[in-house]
Parts: C-alpha cells; structure tokens; sequence
C-alpha cells in the first residue's frame, strides 16, 4: 500500500511539474509565424503601412516579454503581430492594385456590382450555411479589428478561398452606432471596411474581389442606446456575389 501511495505521489509530481513545463515553453511557433507573416508582408512592399510597423513592434514587444519569462502574454502579441503583418501585405497588395486601375474603371466596376445587388445574386449565409460567414466586431469609435473577433476573420477567408471558383466578388460594408455625426460615421465606416478587406486580400484574396462600402450608422441589428445595440450595429457586415 505504502508503495503504491508513493507511485501515486511522483506521478502527482511529474504532471504538475510537466504542465508547468508546458504553459512555460516559449511561444517559438507563434514567433516564427508572426516572423513569415512579416515577412510576406515586406516582399509585397508593406514597409511603409502602419500595420507593418505595428507588427513589427509587437514582435519586439514579446521578445521582451518571452526573455522575462512571461510567455502567454508573449503569445497574445505574437498572435497580434501575426494578424497585423497579414493586414499590411493585404494594404500593400490593395495599393498596388488601385494605382494600376483607373478612378474610371474603378466606378465601372462599382456600378457593376450594385447592378448584381440590385438583381438578387447576393449569397449570403442564410441562402448557402456551409460558407460559415461572420461577421466581425469594433469597438466604439475603433477601426481596428478587435482580437478577440480576429479569429472570425480566419475563418472567413478560409471558407471564402475553399469556394473562390465559384464566387464573383466579396462586399464588405462597414457599420458604425448612432452616436457622432454622419459624415464621421461614414468615413469611420470606411476605415472599418478597409481594415477587414486588408486582412482578407492578405490572406490571399484578389484586391480585385474585394469592395469596401461604408455604410455609415445604423439600427440594422440593435435599436435603442444600449450598449448592446450600439455594439451590435458596430460591425463589418459580409455580402458575397456568385458568379
């Protein structure tokens, strides 16, 4: 009996010793995936974005971080850093495609896709569930994507790249709360837009797939002035055209 107690008391410490272990190791994946991101993001010229030089610090950030030993934190940065770089490859990406395009063809191929809108080729999730396309959250008066909404990005561009054959183009419109003016809210709308279209052309999308619309404030999804209306009206909204 004392012998097996004894068992059982090393191997008590062997896993609580192997878990400590384990929530200590350092973060190298999310490093060296944050790393990749980055650099994708410079070999498309991204240097000179914003969401480069935030990556590029957030990096920095958890090397501190990993050499104090605090290694979840380090891990959250990295995670950040990696979402951050993709951005900055797809604004680059973006960049390059609309200094290629005429303002012209670039109000063609709006009008174009109004045209489609207006004819009911929209495809959302209700009309196919097995998109699995969310929608993404802000916080108030932010046009950054929130990190805890990030993962529905992913999962967005992976439904949207495993049916690209079969699509025409991705909208994205941006939403804002009642509350500011409206022309703030529009432009604010914009930004919103635009960083959820970053990060989906950096994942591999074409530019040319993909239109930002503002579309300003709203009660779409919550009425009143409750926190939870205004964070529900607070969002990037997903229309997709079949081809």
């Amino acid at each position: 009996m004392l012998s097996r107690n004894r068992t059982f008391i090393l191997l008590s410490i062997f896993f609580v010793a192997f878990s400590i272990i384990g929530c200590a190791s350092k973060p190298d994946k999310e490093l060296a995936d944050a790393e990749s991101a980055l650099a994708a993001a410079q070999s498309e010229g991204a240097e000179n974005t914003f969401e480069y030089k935030e990556a590029e610090e957030l990096i920095a950030r958890a090397k501190q971080l990993m050499a104090e030993g605090k290694q979840k934190e380090a891990r959250e940065l990295l995670e950040e850093a990696r979402f951050k770089a993709i951005q900055a490859k797809g604004a680059a990406k973006t960049q390059s495609f609309d200094s290629t395009v005429s303002v012209e063809q670039q109000d063609v191929e709006g009008q174009t896709l109004s045209q489609e809108l207006s004819q009911g080729k929209e495809l959302t999730p209700q009309k196919d569930p097995t998109l699995n396309i969310v929608d993404v959250y802000f916080d108030y008066d932010q046009a950054s994507v929130r990190s805890d909404t990030q993962g529905a990005l992913d999962q967005n561009a992976t439904a949207i790249l495993n049916r690209i054959s079969g699509l025409q183009a991705i909208i994205i419109e941006g939403y804002c709360d009642t509350r500011g003016t409206d022309e703030y809210n529009l432009a604010l709308g914009q930004r919103r837009a635009e960083s959820v279209k970053s990060y989906m052309v950096g994942t591999g999308i074409s530019p040319s797939m993909v239109q930002a619309v503002s579309k300003g404030e709203t009660e779409k999804w919550g009425s009143g002035t409750s926190e939870y209306a205004y964070q529900q009206n607070r969002r990037a909204h997903f229309i997709l055209l079949a081809k």
